[in-house]
Formats: C-alpha cells, structure tokens, sequence
C-alpha cells in the first residue's frame, strides 16, 4: 500500500512545477548554497530492482554525505563529497531509509515493505542497524516497532538524526504512513525521540505532515508536506516541543519537481554560514539531487 501511496505523492509532483530559481527567504534560512545530482543510483537488473521508492536518507559525516535509496538490492548506501564526486558505496545492507552520523559511525532506518503496519515486539519492522562504513558490518540492532506501532505507524523510517548532546535520536516516519488512521496525510505527524536502545523519551505529535527531521541547537528542522499553490516542499523549524518558528521551502536543482526528504546538518563546508543538506528525488526515474540550504547556526 505505501508504495501506491508513494506513486500518488510521485504523480502530483510530476503535476505541479516547481520554479528552479525561485527562494523564499525567512531570516538567516532557506538560500540554496550548494546543489548537484546525486552521482549514483541503485541499479536496474533481473536481479537488482530499483529503488523500491525513491532517495530517501542523507547523513553528513564531518566531511562528506551519505544517502541512500532503498532497494531489494545490496548497493543502495553512498557516500559522495559534498561536490558531488562518489567516495564509497556499502553493499551489506538492503531497503535503507533514513540516516544519522553519530561521529564514529552510520545510522541506518530500514525502509521496509514486510509489513503495512508495524505490530509491537515485530522485529524487522521499524529498525534502526548502527553501520560500522570501515567494514559495512552492523554493530547494534535497535528494533522502534512498539514505539511506531503506538501510533499505527507503518514500517518505514524517513527522518533521523544523531543528536550528540544527549546521545540519543529523533526519528521520524513516513508521511504515508499516517493512512492507516486518517485520510488526511498532512494533518498530523510524528516524532519521535528515542535513547540507543530504544527506549521512548518523547513523542511529538504535529499538526502536520513530517518526513525528514533534524536536531540543530535547540530546534528541530521538519520537512512536511507541500501545501497547494507553493514552489516546494516546506522545511519547518520549531522548539523542541514543536511550536513552529519559521518555514522556508526548498527548490528544484536540476528538475523542477524536486521533493525534500531527510535532512541533515553541515556546520563546516559554508563557514561562517551554516548549512542543512537534504536529499530531493526527481520521483521517476528514481533519481535525486542533493542540495544545502542555509539556516542559522545555533
């Protein structure tokens, strides 16, 4: 079902244009520093299907970008220097989703379609895999499922971040995911903020739709659903308990229907200026840019 829920969202954007050269600015946020293509894609192949949806995750190391784009397949893992030049591709996991650098290590949400929706104590479901990118290894196995199944999440993880101040992770779900209690996707999202175990510290339920999230300084910056008439998909920048603070919304790159995924952030490429990078997919075919936006350092 998410992935029909998927090709929907793909239609729409594939409907409405988005103008490449057009930024709307709110205070120190939303000027596009940087963009380029994404310098690899899963492969096609009888035995490597495409991306089961699109580019999804995006972490920054300290130095260069992962990303990923989920697939049956064992290639759907990149990291890529912040200009766009391939560095390394992981080959031992499959259907990654979002996800977070914790200074040491990758972070890996599994994008999952085992399941429509997660069942508590169901391992496999909504996943978190710590990546050692030396090896490819998994050190940790967290397993989120009773914590999205609260919810009647599904298994898909679209947002996470590393937050280093408390060692623990804000994660977020598919917006799709909603569907299994309303009908209005964009009315309502989750987040979740969960120690390296994972144990529920908080739970933020939004009056809108969430996608990829980001811990920066003491504020969370949420991408969310594109609402009718804008040029892009909004990011939103609230407190930590959600109370919205601003919004800026993204642009095309390199086509004009561009949509937003996880985010992620770079203090040090556009220094003195701070930066948050997302990954944006074209939708069909499966492609993606990568741009970063500047925000205001904390």
């Amino acid at each position: 079902m998410l992935f029909r829920l998927r090709l929907l969202f793909a239609s729409a954007l594939l409907i409405t244009a988005i103008s490449a050269s057009s930024v709307t600015s709110v205070g120190a946020d939303s000027n596009l520093l940087r963009g380029f293509d994404v310098p690899a894609t899963t492969p096609f192949g009888n035995n490597a299907r495409p991306s089961i949806y699109w580019p999804i995750g995006v972490a920054f190391d300290g130095q260069n970008i992962w990303y990923s784009e989920p697939c049956d397949c064992t290639s759907d893992i990149f990291q890529t220097s912040t200009t766009g030049t391939l560095l390394n591709t992981l080959h031992e996991l499959k259907q990654a989703g979002a996800l977070a650098w914790d200074g040491s290590h990758l972070w890996v949400g599994i994008a999952t379609l085992a399941a429509s929706t997660c069942t508590a104590g169901v391992m496999g479901c909504a996943v978190l895999y710590e990546i050692d990118v030396s090896t490819g290894f998994v050190l940790k196995t967290v397993d989120l499922s009773p914590i999205f199944a609260a919810d009647q999440e599904c298994a898909f993880i679209d947002g996470l971040d590393y937050d280093a101040t408390t060692g623990t992770f804000w994660v977020s779900p598919d917006i799709g995911c909603a569907f299994a209690f309303t009908n209005d996707v964009c009315s309502v999202g989750f987040v979740y903020n969960v120690d390296s175990s994972g144990n529920l510290i908080k739970r933020l339920q939004l009056p809108f739709g969430v996608a990829g999230v980001n811990k920066v300084g003491s504020n969370l910056y949420m991408v969310s659903c594109k609402p009718q008439g804008a040029t892009g998909r909004p990011i939103i920048k609230t407190t930590l308990d959600g109370t919205v603070i601003s919004t800026f919304y993204t642009v095309g790159v390199s086509v004009p229907r561009e949509s937003a995924e996880d985010l992620a952030f770079d203090p040090v490429n556009f220094a003195p200026a701070c930066a948050l990078w997302t990954v944006q997919d074209y939708g069909f075919p499966f492609d993606a840019s990568l741009a970063a936006y500047q925000i205001a350092c904390p």
